[in-house]
């Protein structure tokens, strides 16, 4: 049975995106089947698998036209395959929006059928569209919630939100951390001391390389491999896989 990921910032413009591209590419670098689905109308994770940004398709817009959702799916390479969302007007958006609120089991449905053929499922979900961000971490089986957050003072205001610093079911992954600003430093150190138990031990660190790689349109392993976002997201990947299969110390964290 394949392992559910998904992936959603704590406000918008965390890096979900250009994450979930490189983890993708780390877990399928260690032999893993994967299958990356995009559920945000900014429609811009298929770019870091050098899809146009022209390109129509995707679930979404076949689900507002009626059509296959997976003939939307583009196979990068052999065991790596992205599902784009698709473009789409505001209009078409909100669509998709009420279906899944209507529908919300509609998702946990196509992971079923999908289970069978890969190793990992991972979904980059909106902060700003519910029913979409429920559709996975409410009505399907997600095994894995990562809750991108960035080292400064407007994340760290919203964790302080009960709504949000209550949600013990998703790990806490750091992205964009410069140890070498003081503020950051003492931010880490004041969530290590509040949320030890839910962050992810491995941070990804802030580097200039990563938006040269969206630029070349691929994920920062392949344009970068030396850069210290890619050993990140390498570290990642095996955290990824350790908590797939919890040894007896780990289970029910």
């Amino acid at each position: 049975m394949s392992t559910v990921l998904a992936m959603h910032g704590l406000r918008g413009g965390t890096g979900v995106s250009t994450l979930l591209a490189g983890l993708a590419d780390a877990l399928h670098a260690l032999q893993q089947r994967v299958l990356v689905v995009d559920m945000s109308p900014d429609n811009l994770l298929g770019l870091h698998f050098n899809l146009p940004f022209v390109e129509p398709t995707g679930w979404a817009r076949a689900l507002v036209e009626g059509g296959d959702w997976r003939d939307a799916a583009f196979a990068v390479e052999d065991g790596l395959t992205v599902v784009p969302y698709g473009r789409l007007d505001l209009d078409g958006i909100s669509s998709v929006e009420q279906e899944l609120a209507a529908c919300p089991d509609l998702w946990r449905q196509r992971i079923d059928a999908l289970s069978a053929g890969v190793d990992w499922l991972l979904f980059d979900l909106p902060s700003h569209l519910p029913a979409h961000a429920a559709s996975i971490l409410r009505h399907a089986r997600c095994d894995i919630g990562l809750q991108v957050v960035n080292v400064d003072s407007g994340c760290h205001a919203l964790l302080q939100r009960p709504e949000l610093r209550d949600r013990a079911q998703d790990w806490l992954l750091v992205n964009r951390y410069d140890p070498g600003r003081q503020l950051q430093r003492d931010l880490m150190q004041l969530w290590l001391h509040q949320f030890d138990a839910r962050l992810v031990p491995q941070p990804v660190h802030e580097d200039g390389s990563v938006p040269e790689a969206l630029a070349s349109k691929l994920p920062i392993r392949r344009h970068a491999p030396a850069s210290l976002a890619a050993a990140d997201l390498d570290s990642l990947a095996v955290w990824c896989l350790t908590r797939s299969n919890p040894g007896p110390d780990e289970v029910g964290r």
